[in-house]
């Protein structure tokens, strides 16, 4: 019989020991603090813990300690394979005294590694009346070998690391939650300030392009009185024509923020998107042969329709159209597509074209910014304005070379 100091001292180890385990979340390093610890307490040669594979059905190697670990951490354990496994089965601590005396014992480990047991405890690891594995020590370096005590203080300590392994899985799945969360709140926030500065512009354009409409005309008119004045091959020509080159451009801006600042909310009515789509091709399509642009459509046979305002959905679509367009100056492949979700529409507009350079994709929404030199910058804010309107969203993907995707979900029903 033990003496009450060494029960004391047993038991102020526990209490060490169940400290040591919650001192971190981090699963490996709590399993290693732990199990190191368990070795000096029951002077173990070697230990391992085995976890429980909930898809496969088996068990792996959690941690695998000892002079030989690094040849076995890879192998794998079926249910009721060896001492380890039998323990698992059943949830029943085992003592294995003379381990080339037990049935059950495996020979694949030892053989695989060229390490020698001789003796195992081994002690089945829960929380909550839940399975996660089992931990087994191995060897005791005393010549008298492993004892009901030993079996006794194992027990105890694989409740203490069963809890703690459930406390790190549940840290691990809440951290990825919070990441999933907060990878979903940067996303809802840089779409809040970008329809926050559309509806900043949607207030100031309007006083701009009053108030620059008028010197752009004067400027206009200006240039072409000039250009009347000098000869065709008279050297001022070409300057004349430059500004006016940009008075056109600075007019077509002018009637684009115009456009976009009287766009209004949509009124929806159910629409077939398929019928639209089609209706939308027939009119920018006339010059698609021409331009070596095939059309290629797969939808559904059957789309409910949509609550959408046909015109403004028009006028984005036919934005997205033409930019694919445009991003195919020498032909290309056009695939338009409808997929049916279970609370909304999702279209795609797959072109082989240019594509989007990585550093100008978080920008292509942003009000006059264009890589095009012809191009006002406002085609995609009007569509992404157009979009949000409908409660949709819209979404592009590109690589340069490999042409862009532009993903456009819309709801079946409009919440109020």
């Amino acid at each position: 019989m033990r003496s009450p100091l060494s029960d004391f001292d047993e038991l102020c180890r526990l209490v060490k020991f169940s400290a040591l385990i919650n001192s971190s979340l981090d699963i490996q390093t709590v399993l290693n603090q732990a199990m190191d610890y368990v070795e000096y307490l029951l002077e173990a040669e070697a230990s391992s813990i085995f976890e429980v594979d909930t898809e496969k059905g088996d068990l792996f190697f959690r941690l695998a300690r000892g002079e030989k670990a690094c040849a076995i951490k890879e192998m794998r354990l079926q249910m009721g394979e060896g001492i380890a496994g039998a323990v698992a089965l059943s949830e029943e601590p085992q003592l294995v005294m003379d381990t080339s005396k037990d049935p059950h014992f495996c020979q694949r480990f030892d053989e695989h590694s060229s390490f020698c047991t001789r003796s195992i405890l081994c002690v089945p690891l829960k929380s909550k009346e839940r399975l996660m594995g089992v931990l087994e020590v191995v060897n005791k370096k005393d010549p008298r070998g492993f004892d009901q005590t030993d079996l006794e203080i194992l027990t105890l300590v694989g409740n203490l690391i069963g809890t703690a392994m459930e406390n790190a899985r549940l840290y691990s799945r809440l951290q990825d939650r919070l990441a999933a969360t907060m990878d979903e709140l940067k996303i809802a926030q840089a779409k809040l300030l970008r329809s926050e500065r559309l509806a900043a512009l949607g207030k100031l354009s309007q006083g701009v392009a009053h108030e620059v409409r008028n010197p752009v005309a004067i400027i206009g008119g200006f240039t072409h009185r000039l250009e009347k004045d000098f000869a065709l091959d008279a050297p001022q020509q070409e300057i004349l024509a430059l500004i006016s080159a940009q008075v056109h451009k600075l007019e077509q801006m002018v009637r684009e923020i115009e456009a976009f600042t009287k766009l209004g909310e949509p009124v929806l009515q159910p629409t077939k998107l398929p019928g639209l789509i089609d209706q939308l091709l027939d009119t920018l399509g006339r010059d698609f042969p021409e331009r070596q642009i095939q059309v290629h459509k797969d939808f559904p046979e059957s789309v409910p329709p949509v609550p959408l305002d046909p015109q403004l959905l028009s006028l984005a679509l036919s934005n997205l159209v033409a930019n694919a367009v445009e991003a195919m100056p020498h032909g290309g492949r056009l695939d338009i597509g409808l997929t049916v979700e279970p609370n909304r529409v999702h279209l795609t507009l797959k072109d082989t074209g240019v594509g989007i350079a990585p550093a100008d994709l978080a920008q292509v929404f942003d009000p006059f910014f264009s890589t095009k030199p012809q191009g006002t910058g406002m085609g995609l804010t009007v569509a992404y304005h157009i979009v949000a309107g409908h409660l949709g969203e819209l979404e592009i993907a590109s690589e340069p070379g490999q042409g862009t995707t532009v993903h456009v979900w819309l709801p079946r029903w409009r919440l109020e």
